[in-house]
């Protein structure tokens, strides 16, 4: 049978509480992944982000993977872009760029992820604003960097990933690294981007002044490294790779219903897995398997004994004994097992936007609690959505100069249902 979409719980509801970045205006140069991921995050957080977009089609994402479950809208797009404003602006003519510069006179913060020479013909990058907008904070997310020998090469996640070392450990010992299905160079980027722009924000509260934040994908991969990075510069050689199962036991198993994988890094564990998961206290009393030494020594026979026992129960099975003896350990579930979990729905952690095209644009909901600011989750915007709305309450812009500028192709004013 043809897969259907599930049914998706309404939109969490929004709290009367300004949220913690009420009052702070984005302009939003950002297309396709890390930029816009970094973005919601702003505009979930309560800030005003204005999505800048080309009239001729918009962000990129818009087109990528229709689904006609949602009226012919993205769900990519609708993933990275809520809790903001699209508005339709031609940057290539003057007068759409006087239009950009009008907004920025009333904005805290610009992100962008274009190549540098994008913004420097425009006269958008940073040195061409900095003495105009000396208090606004100007994020630039690049694959390499605004220095540099590559400053100006285009960055995509799977490239960079591998330049940065991090596919090469993308795999089990004697195995081929595999491309990642999920892009998390990318969603790293987008997160240190937004760290540094709240640190950008937080320190313009003491001086009073804007800066440069320069946010590279490379950079980004290479701080994933981590402790496996901070190894190879102690000893100089690489990080190992590790066997998809290991005696602690540690690794990926079979069960009755499919794969589970258990970390069982300690003695102490071991004692609790062979009692109080498996039942198993004559492994507690074989000499080959007391200590995590010796377990790793005498591996085979142990892993052995495991697989058959682990193949005997379910997933849920052990997951629930392997929790409960306080041993870390997951069922390997699809996305959409993850996304339907029990936990997702505890957490409150998927849930529907209303939206005039699509009816209901899926979400997940930021991975963090604010007590008191809680984030407030707006609908993706349709492409030009709030260019009437956003430029009317700019001085000098009334109805006449809009339709104006309508007129000339500098803007789009697209009238869309509100949603």
């Amino acid at each position: 049978m043809p897969a259907s979409a599930p049914v998706l719980p309404s939109l969490p509801a929004i709290s009367a509480v300004p949220g913690a970045l009420s009052g702070i205006r984005v302009v939003d140069f950002t297309r396709v992944l890390a930029g816009p991921f970094g973005t919601q995050i702003l505009g979930d957080l309560g800030a005003d982000v204005i999505k800048i977009e080309n009239p001729k089609g918009g962000d990129d994402t818009r087109a990528i993977r229709r689904q006609e479950a949602l009226g012919g809208e993205a769900p990519m797009f609708l993933s990275l872009n809520r809790s903001k404003r699209s508005v339709a602006v031609d940057l290539t003519r003057e007068e759409g760029r006087q239009v950009v510069l009008d907004l920025l006179a009333t904005a805290d913060i610009l992100v962008e992820n274009f190549t540098g020479r994008v913004m420097r013909r425009f006269g958008l990058d940073y040195a061409s604003l900095k003495e105009r907008f000396p208090r606004l904070i100007y994020c630039s997310v690049s694959g390499y960097g605004r220095t540099g020998s590559n400053a100006d090469a285009a960055g995509y996640d799977a490239p960079v990933a591998a330049e940065a070392g991090l596919t090469a450990m993308n795999a089990f010992a004697g195995g081929s690294p595999v491309l990642g299905a999920i892009a998390y160079t990318d969603i790293t980027t987008a997160l240190n981007a937004t760290i540094a722009i709240l640190a950008a924000l937080h320190a313009r509260g003491h001086t009073g002044e804007g800066q440069h934040v320069d946010v590279a994908m490379f950079d980004s991969a290479l701080a994933n490294l981590s402790f496996q990075g901070a190894e190879y510069l102690a000893t100089g050689r690489e990080p190992p790779l590790y066997r998809p199962q290991l005696p602690g036991p540690r690794g990926l198993f079979a069960t009755a219903d499919g794969d589970i994988v258990i970390t069982c890094s300690s003695d102490k564990m071991f004692r609790a897995f062979c009692l109080e998961v498996i039942e198993r206290p004559d492994l507690l009393e074989d000499p080959r398997f007391a200590v995590l030494t010796e377990r790793m020594r005498n591996g085979e026979p142990l892993l052995a004994e495991l697989r058959g026992v682990l193949l005997q129960q379910p997933r849920s099975y052990w997951s629930e004994r392997c929790k409960r003896a306080g041993i870390p350990c997951g069922p390997v579930r699809s996305a959409g097992e993850a996304l339907m979990s029990a936990e997702a729905t505890e957490r409150g952690l998927v849930f529907g936007l209303p939206h005039a095209i699509a009816g209901t644009a899926p979400a997940i909901a930021q991975p963090f609690r604010l007590s008191e600011t809680p984030c407030q989750y707006a609908s993706p915007p349709m492409l030009g959505q709030h260019t009437h709305a956003v430029l009317s309450a700019l001085p000098g812009y009334d109805d006449a100069r809009i339709a104006a500028l309508e007129a000339s192709g500098a803007i789009a004013t697209i009238s869309h249902p509100t949603a």
